[in-house]
């Protein structure tokens, strides 16, 4: 009778202590895989419920509670957080608990596939304030679609998104798809830095995914104190526009370069102001200095376009400012310099080039009025000469030869001679020297005068000849 009482009391008090039920979708899953967990008992006492045990191994995603007057069903999204075999605690308090449940996680299955992480900086110790590309990697068989995870905010460092990719990589000896998400991290006080990433999202076919990300931490190098704060760690590389040869004088010259390293902007004025100080002609204007983005978009180093204005006010060479951009050298733990090419520009003034101008065209005009009037006068003694030539084999006496003579002239505007001693003598001013002149003109008085034994024929012949031959003493001619 005493052992009867004693079990029906360990039923009431077993059937008691089971007051919660809990039930699983599955026992078996891979990681990155969801798990249904309904727990279904007393509302008021699902309400209550402390879910804290279950964070151990899983995250809480979601929560659904149904009711049905006093009785209830709370189904509980879960993901899990490792491999291996976990197990489903009891929940609940006092005399209502549920019955603990073993789940076998896997890292992949014939639906979900297996993914691996890598996480990693560039450098591996960075120096504080040394830009730093922090990468994400994850590998699986290309059938995921992923979220890019956000960093979180610490007083450590400093933080922005870059950009992503996707490759075909090998890994363990194993070809799979790479997705890469990386990070501009500038840390900002030595030791480790923590940078504990969210649960990473993935899809596959509608279904939600969520996976545990790997462990953010790096080493943060302290620099020297000596080192000042405008000062960025690493080389920075430079590049320059070319100026042009020559510049007008009292117009505004600028000179632009970009730069991309660690300066900031802030930091690259202060360093221009104290260059300028000895450059007058370059200070003048303040320079500009703005941000670009990096060629390479999975750059952690900053970009900035420099513009530097010069106002030159004599007319000479000007020479571009001597720029030294010094930096810490992570290598050697020195300070370090990189020094911009100096050039020089021409400055001219453009109203001395203006009259000087004004000074070429007014003499190419005065030489081709020159030209002109010598053309002309080219053209009409060899118009003169032409017809000279036509009328000399008309001629029917001495005396007709005679007048075609006197009117042959070398320039214009010219009155026919009276004689042609008078037209011999005019003529030798303007043509060059021709013993044939003397001998033609002899030999026409004395066959005019009855005492020349030459034919008609052949002095007209001697005319053309000596006619033809005649050259003005100035003009333009082929020798």
């Amino acid at each position: 009778m005493v052992r009867r009482l004693i079990f029906c009391l360990a039923v009431a008090g077993t059937a008691n202590a089971w007051a919660v039920t809990a039930q699983l979708d599955r026992k078996n899953l891979a990681l990155g895989e969801p798990l249904t967990l309904s727990l279904s008992g007393k509302a008021a006492v699902l309400e209550q419920l402390d879910l804290t045990p279950l964070k151990a191994d899983f995250e809480l995603f979601g929560r659904t509670l149904s009711r049905s007057d006093a009785q209830g069903t709370l189904q509980l999204t879960l993901y899990p957080l490792r491999t291996g075999k976990l197990a489903i605690p009891a929940l609940g308090g006092g005399g209502e608990r549920s019955r603990g449940l073993p789940v076998t996680v896997t890292a992949g299955s014939e639906s979900m596939p297996e993914a691996r992480f890598k996480l990693h900086t560039e450098p591996a110790r960075p120096f504080v304030r040394q830009p730093t590309r922090l990468t994400l990697e994850i590998c699986d068989d290309g059938s995921l679609e992923w979220k890019r995870p956000a960093l979180p905010l610490t007083s450590l460092a400093q933080h922005r998104a870059l950009g992503e990719e996707q490759v075909e990589v090998e890994y363990d000896g194993r070809r799979c798809t790479a997705h890469r998400y990386h990070w501009a991290v500038l840390p900002t006080q030595a030791g480790e830095i923590a940078l504990p990433l969210p649960m990473l999202d993935a899809g596959k076919f509608g279904q939600r995914l969520r996976l545990p990300p790997p462990g953010a931490a790096f080493d943060a190098q302290a620099v020297p104190g000596w080192l000042p704060l405008n000062v960025p760690v690493g080389k920075p590389t430079v590049s320059t526009e070319a100026l042009p040869e020559e510049w007008p004088i009292e117009r505004p010259l600028a000179w632009r370069f970009s730069v991309e390293g660690g300066y900031s902007i802030d930091g690259m004025k202060a360093l221009l102001a104290l260059h300028l100080q000895s450059h007058a002609a370059w200070r003048g204007y303040p320079p500009t200095v703005e941000a670009l983005a990096p060629e390479d978009r999975n750059s952690p180093l900053n970009r900035l376009a420099v513009t530097l204005y010069a106002s030159p006010a004599a007319s000479g060479p000007l020479s571009t400012p001597a720029l030294a951009l010094p930096y810490f050298d992570p290598a050697t733990a020195r300070l370090e310099q990189t020094a911009l090419p100096t050039t020089q520009v021409r400055i001219y003034d453009p109203l001395w080039r203006k009259l000087g101008q004004v000074a070429l065209v007014l003499f190419g005009y005065v030489l081709l009025q020159a030209a002109t009037h010598l053309i002309g006068r080219e053209v009409q003694w060899r118009q003169t000469r032409r017809a000279a030539l036509k009328a000399i084999p008309q001629a029917t006496s001495y005396a007709g030869l005679a007048q075609c003579l006197k009117t042959f002239h070398l320039r214009p505007d010219t009155p026919t001679a009276t004689t042609l001693r008078r037209w011999l003598g005019a003529l030798r001013q303007q043509a060059r020297d021709d013993a044939a002149l003397d001998v033609l003109v002899a030999d026409i008085e004395a066959c005019h005068y009855g005492q020349g034994q030459t034919d008609l024929e052949e002095l007209k012949r001697q005319a053309l000849a000596t006619i033809a031959g005649l050259r003005p003493r100035y003009s333009w001619h082929r020798q």
